[in-house]
């Protein structure tokens, strides 16, 4: 039986924590003291870490399928 690297999801996991991480923090400066400009800054780049995050983890998902079978 072969033993499961998951190392390769270690980043985008991370990535898609901050970008997770970042969305919400832009909605609470909103939400808290009415600050448009930092949500208009820190909500695309949010959006931005999330998207990364998800095709580089379906890349790795895909990765480390790919070497346990073979």
């Amino acid at each position: 039986m072969k033993r499961v690297r998951i190392q390769p999801l270690v980043w985008p996991v991370s990535l898609l924590g901050l970008g997770a991480l970042g969305g919400w923090l832009a909605e609470f400066a909103v939400g808290r003291w009415q600050d448009y400009q930092l949500y208009g800054l820190a909500r695309p780049v949010a959006d931005l870490l999330m998207i990364i995050g998800a095709v580089w983890l379906a890349a790795a998902v895909i990765g480390v399928a790919r070497d346990r079978r073979g």
